[in-house]
Formats: C-alpha cells, structure tokens, sequence
C-alpha cells in the first residue's frame, strides 16, 4: 500500500506543477481583464502595458515559487534520493549511447550483439536488446549494408517510472539526429527515435534493460512534434 501511494506522489508531482502554473495562467488572465475594465471602456496603451508588465511579474515570481515546491516535494517522498536518480541518468545515457553507436560501426549484426552481450553481464543471448533491437537499429540506419551514417544525441529525458524497496526503475525517450557531411550519401536520413527502460540497484549496477525502436509512424509523429524539418527529395 505504502509503494502505491509512492508511486502515485510521483506521478502526480508533475502534474502538480503543470496545474499550478496553469492555474496561474488563467488567475492571471481574469485579473488582467478587470483591472482594464475598472479603468473605463477605453483605458490607455500606457496603462495596459503597465498593468500586464506588473501581472508578468508577479505570475514569474509565483512559477518560481511554484517550481521551487515541486522540487522540495520530490525530495520529501520517502525513499527518493536525488543524488542517486541523478547519477543513475547519467548511466542511462551511457547505455543509450553503447546500443545506439552501431550505426556508423562496421561490424555486423552478430558481432555487435556479441559485444554488448560481453559488455553488459545483465543482458543475455535472450534479451530483447539483442535479439529485435539490435538488429532492427542497424537495419534502420544501414549499418548492415556499411553505409550507415553516423548519429548524435539531440535530445534525452529520463524520468524516475517506478521505486520499489531499494530498486528504481526508469523510462527514456531519445531522439537522435543523423551528422550529415556535405552531399554524402546519407543526406536523406531522418532522425530517430529509441524508448528504453532499464532499473538499478542501490550501488548504481545496471539489473535490466530493454529497448524499442520507435515505429516509422510514430517517428513521424515525434519528428513532426520535435519540429523536424523534411528531408528534401533528391532531384530526378
């Protein structure tokens, strides 16, 4: 009982934040509407700048505030140790990177899945690391043909998804964009999108790890959200 009300905190925390500030937002709006109807049907240029500069200020100051409660609530859940999710993100990054750098990588499907396997004691010949995301990232960015190019980290969030007892567990979403050099060859690759998840024990050793190349539909979806730029069409 005591890990579901946990869990719920956690998951509300954001959303506490979200809705205060909205909140703010819309108090902010009606204040602003009534104090320009208290001045008359036509109040000045000068008094409505100042009466928006003053509610600026003042929404800014309650958005601090406001972020300043989010995070003393984050650190008062029971069993949560920032310093701990903290380097815990960082490790996460590092397994991102280490299933991900295949891309421009000439080795092939086996032998990348033979190096991770040696790497990482928590990955078997089982793993669905290995067996579909492995070879469905390199298939994807053409590492299996040689001509992959190569890709760089341009966004990561990892969020806290479950503690329980000592273990804690995480949610990632990356996007990764292709390094294009001049007209090379891989000029019309796309971005891509990677979701893992993976859980730790108190010393910061890695205990799971799964991953998903997002679907081309769905990367259209996120690259559109991202604000991706089409490729242009090659010409002929």
């Amino acid at each position: 009982m005591k890990e579901e009300i946990r869990d719920t905190l956690r998951q509300r925390a954001g959303k506490i934040l979200l809705g205060g500030t909205g909140a703010l937002l819309v108090l902010s709006v009606a204040t602003l509407g009534a104090s320009l109807l208290s001045d008359g049907p036509a109040p000045s240029d000068t008094q409505a700048d100042s009466v928006v500069q003053k509610l600026e200020g003042n929404l800014a100051n309650a958005q601090a505030q406001l972020a300043t409660r989010h995070t003393a609530l984050l650190v008062q859940l029971p069993g949560m140790d920032i310093e701990r999710v903290n380097r815990d993100r960082t490790t996460g990054r590092s397994l991102l990177l280490s299933l991900t750098g295949s891309s421009a990588s000439t080795r092939t499907v086996k032998e990348q899945q033979a190096l991770l396997d040696a790497r990482y004691g928590f990955l078997d010949h089982q793993s669905r690391v290995l067996t579909e995301f492995v070879p469905q990232w390199m298939t994807a960015t053409g590492a299996t043909k040689g001509t992959g190019p190569t890709y760089r980290l341009a966004d990561l969030d990892i969020d806290v998804s479950r503690v329980q007892g000592q273990n804690y567990s995480y949610t990632g979403m990356a996007r990764l964009d292709p390094v294009h050099v001049g007209t090379d060859q891989n000029s019309a690759a796309k971005s891509e999108f990677a979701v893992f998840t993976y859980s730790t024990s108190p010393d910061g050793t890695v205990t799971s790890l799964d991953a998903y190349r997002a679907s081309d539909k769905t990367r259209g979806t996120l690259a559109a959200a991202s604000g991706e730029q089409p490729s242009p069409k090659p010409a002929g």
